[in-house]
This record gives structure tokens, C-alpha cells and sequence, in this order.
């Protein structure tokens, strides 16, 4: 009896242990099919506009700056005007008077050599000033110059006449439409960048020179064309899905632009293709595709 009772328990932890084993082998099976089917986000290819654009950072500059200066030596005896106040050219800013030995003490004055407003005075009542003595400074800038440097990369894709469009961080919310005027025709050899001018009107003066400036160049646009999202794209190819089967495709890319990418050829309006999770596709696994939202 106790011989029998030991055979029972051997065959009862036998079994148990083929059981588990059978189990576990099952298990990974299970596994293994679920995994096939990966999730992807899908989105269909349609016609839309792609831009192309660069944002860079330049300073605003008064379109004419003009250093005053007198025609003679003398002591400052009056300022004629205030900083910020408008003038006209030939208009009187400053009088002096030359105090020297063997000429009669009669006052002169300096005055403005352009239209425009009084940016700085630097020096004040009783200066002695000679004509090498940088009085005053005027600048006019009812329109404005915005200079930067544009990378190498982008010199084929803008020309003179070209439009910027230009923020400041005084008014985040309003945008400025110039011109570019300038194009260096050098690389600096150092930063590797060409110097380059935008004109912009000003005539409400919202625009003061130092600013520092946002300034976002147009480097292509097409409209109405085949355009997908441009994370969709990876390196020349995409994949596309069609009765929940995930196929790759090469394709011929035109203007890539900030959010969508030009396609010339590979794929058709109403296609679907995957927008997020083809990372972990080759070709040929079955897919749960999920519509995005572009």
C-alpha cells in the first residue's frame, strides 16, 4: 500500500510538471501571435500647399544715421532741441561760440545734415567742442533696414526682391512685411553665412532701431500639390497600408517644407499611409491602423 501511495504521488508531480511545461510552451505561442498585429496611426495623402520657410534673428538699423559735428572749435552756449524731437535738415541744433585768442566771441551754430529725429546729444552747456567732436547723432527711420546672416544652405533660394516677413519681441503679435534689399556676395569664411539687408516701411515709427528682430524668409512654396505630413516620411520611402497590411514604398520627394513634404511620384491622392508607428515596420506585417489627425 505505501509502495502504491508512492507511485501515485511520483505520477501526480510528473503530471503536474508536463502540465506547466505545456503551459509555458503555449505561452509564448500566444504571445507571439498578438504581436504580429502592431497598432499604427494612418492618415490619407491629399493635395495641399507645402511651404518652405527659415526664421533667423537680425537687429533693426535706422535706414540714414548721420554723426553731427561742428564746422568750428567753440564752447556749447545752447541746445536748441531735445533727444527724440524731430528736425529738419539745416535746421539749428546747437549754437556755439569760439573763444579763442583773435577771433571776436559771436556764436555760430550747428546744424542738422539730414531730416530726421535727434537720437542722441552728447554734450551739454559749456562743452568745448572742435570739428573732429562727435556732438550729436540724427537718424531717419520712416523706413527701416533689418540686417542678418543667412546660411550658406539658403543663398539659392531667396534673390533681391525677395519678401521677409519680420516680428519683434515688443509686439509678438504684429508682423512687418519687407524686402530684401542686400545679398552679400562673399560667405564669411569664419561663421560660414552671407550677410544680407531688408527694407521695411515704418511710417508710424513702431519699429526703433536696435531692435532685435525675427525675420522669416520664404525659401520655397507650392500650391495645390500631393503632400504628406512630413514625419510621415523616412529617408525616401513610406509605407502605406492596404487591407491591414503594412507595405513599404519608395517614393520621389519634391519641396520639403516646414509641416508637409512635396511627393512627385510613389504614392496617389487617397492612399493611406502611416504617420506614427512605421519605426517598427519593414514590409509586410498586419497592422491595426488608427486614423490620425492631421
Amino acid at each position: 500500500m505505501r509502495k502504491f501511495l508512492i507511485i501515485l504521488v511520483i505520477v501526480i508531480v510528473l503530471g503536474i510538471a508536463i502540465t506547466a511545461r505545456i503551459m509555458v510552451s503555449k505561452k509564448p505561442a500566444e504571445q507571439k501571435e498578438t504581436e504580429r498585429i502592431v497598432p499604427v496611426e494612418v492618415i490619407l495623402v491629399t493635395r495641399g500647399n507645402v511651404e518652405s520657410t527659415c526664421e533667423l534673428i537680425g537687429i533693426i538699423e535706422a535706414n540714414k544715421t548721420a554723426h553731427v559735428f561742428p564746422e568750428t572749435m567753440g564752447r556749447i552756449t545752447r541746445i536748441m532741441v531735445k533727444e527724440g524731437s524731430y528736425v529738419n535738415k539745416n535746421s539749428r541744433l546747437m549754437a556755439l561760440r569760439n573763444e579763442s585768442i583773435g577771433f571776436e566771441y559771436e556764436e555760430g551754430y550747428i546744424l542738422a545734415p539730414i531730416s530726421g529725429n535727434m537720437a542722441n546729444i552728447m554734450v551739454n552747456i559749456g562743452s568745448m567742442v572742435t570739428p573732429q567732436t562727435n556732438v550729436a547723432t540724427v537718424v531717419e527711420f520712416s523706413k527701416v533696414k533689418v540686417t542678418f546672416n543667412m546660411s550658406e544652405n539658403t543663398v539659392g533660394c531667396v534673390r533681391k526682391g525677395s519678401k521677409v516677413h519680420v516680428v519683434v519681441d515688443a509686439m509678438p503679435d504684429k508682423s512687418f512685411q519687407g524686402t530684401l534689399s542686400e545679398v552679400s556676395p562673399v560667405i564669411d569664411p569664419y561663421t560660414r553665412t552671407i550677410a544680407a539687408k531688408a527694407i521695411i516701411n515704418n511710417p508710424k515709427k513702431l519699429l526703433k532701431p536696435g531692435m532685435t528682430a525675427r525675420v522669416t524668409l520664404n525659401l520655397g512654396f507650392r500650391d495645390s500639390v500631393v503632400s504628406i505630413p512630413r514625419d510621415a516620411l523616412l529617408n525616401s520611402y513610406l509605407f502605406i497600408v492596404k487591407d491591414s497590411i503594412a507595405e513599404r514604398r519608395d517614393v520621389e520627394v519634391g519641396l520639403i517644407g516646414d509641416r508637409y513634404v512635396e511627393i512627385l511620384s510613389g504614392v496617389e491622392q487617397g492612399e493611406q499611409i502611416v504617420l506614427i508607428g512605421q519605426h517598427r515596420l519593414a514590409g509586410g506585417e498586419k497592422v491595426n491602423p488608427i486614423p490620425g489627425r492631421e
